[in-house]
């Protein structure tokens, strides 16, 4: 028993970092409103500017990492080139079924790593000890949110976002197009199951 009280320790902080690890993981998140008819909608255009999401979101846009006009031309051809290829149309704002949005957001966030010193002989006889190195770190992380909101009602109809590590601030074409990709896989939503988690 003795024994095993000397791992509990290191077992604690061991699950701690993975609970802490588990929330960095990049994965598509939807909401949408149950009541809504997905089917009726085959037209969209952009709400511009772009309407903030929250307070966070509101002082987020003075943020010139988030409100750019490189990642907004990015964002914008992206989610068009994935809704096109889904049968959608672009047409003038005061036609379309939906209206888009988007949101950026960049948070700074902790990440917890640790590895065992692992075990050593004591006297002749033998024994061990053992320990655990623990450290926390902060990081970036940029959420990107796509929103659609249905033009006769005036109402956000679905949402889908996606948080991952972005240190530098910024993202290229080419992750742009992935991480639309994986969001808008989910639209329109099948069933309730689409609000389940899945990862990109």
């Amino acid at each position: 028993m003795k024994t095993c009280g000397r791992f509990l320790p290191a077992f604690s902080i061991a699950l701690a970092i993975a609970l802490i690890q588990a929330g960095c993981a990049a994965r598509v998140r939807t909401d949408f409103d149950h009541g809504a008819d997905f089917s009726s909608y085959q037209t969209f255009d952009w709400i511009a500017p772009p309407r903030s999401a929250s307070s966070d979101a509101q002082l987020d846009s003075q943020d010139p990492f988030a409100n750019n006009s490189l990642l907004d031309k990015r964002l914008r051809a992206a989610v068009d080139r994935v809704l096109k290829s889904r049968g959608f149309r672009k047409t003038a704002r005061e036609d379309s079924d939906i209206r888009l949005n988007y949101h950026v957001i960049f948070r700074d966030k902790l990440v917890a790593s640790g590895s065992d010193f692992g075990y050593y002989n004591r006297h002749r006889h033998g024994g061990f000890s053992s320990g655990f190195n623990f450290s926390v770190r902060q990081y970036q992380e940029g959420t990107i949110i796509v929103d659609i909101v249905d033009r006769a009602k005036d109402q956000l109809v679905w949402r889908g976002w996606v948080a991952s590590r972005n240190n530098d601030g910024s993202y290229d074409e080419a992750e742009i197009s992935r991480i639309v990709q994986s969001i808008l896989e989910r639209f329109p939503p099948i069933s309730s199951s689409a609000q389940n988690n899945s990862a990109y």
